[in-house]
């Protein structure tokens, strides 16, 4: 008896339907842009970074706070600080929904 997982066909992408990756010409254009600028301070953290380190391109006024994707937006900010600021503002969007409600029990005093 054979398994029916391992006989299935493998899947085969057509040329037309190339596997799609992350970024695009924005990044890659914001990269660019942040590249000429280096060595220069992280906007997360101000130390400096430089070409040979892992960084990214990121904004200075962040979108949700009605930053815009112009090039004078853009700055470098090392990868661990950007990453770890997009968490940061994810946990505060995720626990700023979460509110507790308020708790009120009615003392009463205890006689025995």
């Amino acid at each position: 008896m054979t398994d029916a997982l391992f006989d299935m066909e493998p899947i085969h992408r057509s040329p037309a339907q190339p596997k799609k990756k992350w970024g695009g010409s924005a990044s890659t254009k914001a990269r660019a842009i942040v590249r000429r600028m280096l060595p220069a301070p992280c906007v997360r953290c101000a130390e400096i970074v430089t070409d040979e380190m892992e960084w990214h391109a990121d904004h200075i006024q962040e979108r949700n706070d009605a930053g815009t994707d112009a090039p004078s937006n853009f700055g470098p900010a090392h990868a661990h600080c950007n990453t770890s600021h997009g968490g940061r503002i994810g946990a505060a969007i995720t626990n700023g929904t979460r509110v507790t409600p308020a708790i009120t029990r009615e003392r009463r005093p205890s006689w025995w």
